[in-house]
């Protein structure tokens, strides 16, 4: 016992230390940003709209953070870390607009959905043939490279793989009575319900699972094993993979996942 908990102490010290690692990181990107705006201007004009007051005030909370930004920097080995998780970020961010771009292209490239996404207007399908083709450049770039794609294809794969412990976990749940009758509080129109909607997503479970190769990718990023034993919090870690999946339809923030470690050392391996 004694063992076990000094076992499950060290994980939580680590974690800690994780966590503590990723405030900072985080903290370099706000005093980075505040620091930045306060030297441009332009944006500063911007944001302030102008206002002398506002730009003054501004630019004296710069003149603080760049002190405190100035003591984080000086920590080498935390801004090695930090500059991993900013490079993740960034890639993230690539990913999205890749997606983006590749799902415009599709669109225009396809007369019938055209039609149907812009209600036959000729007007709107001329204007997002002509941003397809003003961005068939960039994306041609970001699909040229080919460190991005790889990391593109983790992330992807890393949110399939957390679908399925998602499947995986509801599954598990329909069976068990205990929980059902505890959840639901008795009520059995609700676990009817649930347990319907189980057996339609058991069958898509069943369909991802017959991939052999996506089940061993999902085992190698220990993505299954660690969300399936989670009940509490189901899909909790799958904001970024997600938006990434979306075609990034949203503005990307940074450092908007910096909980996500594991993509963060994979990052880590294909920047090398």
């Amino acid at each position: 016992m004694a063992k076990g908990h000094q076992g499950n102490s060290t994980t939580a010290q680590h974690g800690t230390h994780a966590n503590s690692t990723m405030a900072q990181c985080r903290e370099v990107a706000q005093l980075t940003h505040l620091v930045d705006l306060a030297n441009n201007q332009t944006r500063l004009d911007k944001v302030a709209h102008s206002n002398a007051t506002k730009e003054a005030a501004l630019k004296a909370k710069a003149a603080t953070a760049a002190t405190k930004l100035a003591t984080l920097q000086s920590n080498a080995t935390l801004m090695a870390t930090c500059n991993q998780v900013f490079a993740a970020e960034q890639m993230r961010a690539s990913c999205a607009r890749m997606a983006a771009l590749e799902r415009l292209a599709r669109l225009v490239a396809n007369a019938t959905a055209l039609d149907a996404a812009t209600k036959n207007n000729a007007t709107k399908a001329a204007a997002l043939k002509a941003k397809a083709a003003a961005e068939a450049g960039t994306l041609s770039s970001l699909q040229g490279n080919a460190t991005l794609t790889q990391f593109c294809s983790v992330e992807e794969t890393k949110a399939i793989c957390h679908a399925m412990a998602r499947l995986q976990k509801t599954v598990a749940e329909a069976a068990n009575a205990t929980w059902l009758d505890d959840h639901f509080k008795g009520n059995q129109t609700a676990i009817a319900k649930f347990k319907d909607r189980a057996a339609k997503e058991q069958t898509k479970l069943a369909a991802l699972q017959s991939n052999s190769t996506l089940t061993s990718a999902c085992s190698a990023l220990n993505v299954t094993s660690q969300a399936s034993t989670s009940t509490d919090t189901a899909g909790s870690s799958t904001t970024t993979t997600g938006s990434v999946a979306q075609g990034g339809a949203g503005t990307t923030q940074p450092l908007a996942a910096l909980t996500s470690l594991a993509a963060v050392l994979v990052a880590a391996v294909l920047l090398l």
